[in-house]
């Protein structure tokens, strides 16, 4: 369920106090994030409005969406890795019909600066984006 998925993270969020120390578990989440394959670096796989350079790339076998991802900022990397752990291992259906603002939720607001939320914000876009081409 995305929400559990939603709520895992924000508990981890939640555990710091302060600002740095999120910004730190993020960049750590990209740091340790699954070694992404040179083949999709490739424009076809990039988020438009990023500020660092974001490749999303989708599979969709037996009725289940995940995704895989890349950046070339650790922080932009932990925001990308998060949102598709959060969307991975659902139905299309399921990703396009979440109204829950992952960004707020996960309280982006006070770690990461406007130009990276707007890029959170196109990563999630994309992710349902692809989702919905599988419906």
């Amino acid at each position: 369920m995305i929400k559990a998925n939603i709520e895992k993270y924000k508990e981890q969020l939640d555990m710091f106090s302060d600002h740095f120390e999120r910004y730190q578990y993020m960049m750590d989440c990209g740091k340790n994030a699954t070694p992404f394959p040179e083949e999709f670096r490739i424009d076809d796989f990039k988020v438009p409005g990023c500020v660092s350079q974001v490749w999303l790339v989708p599979k969709f076998e037996n009725g289940i969406v995940t995704y895989m991802s890349d950046s070339d900022a650790f922080i932009t990397k932990g925001t990308v890795t998060i949102l598709c752990d959060v969307f991975s291992g659902h139905t299309p259906k399921e990703i396009v019909d979440n109204e829950i603002d992952v960004t707020r939720e996960l309280n982006f607001g006070n770690t990461l600066t406007a130009q990276r939320r707007n890029g959170a914000y196109n990563m999630i876009i994309k992710i349902k984006e692809y989702a919905e081409k599988c419906l």
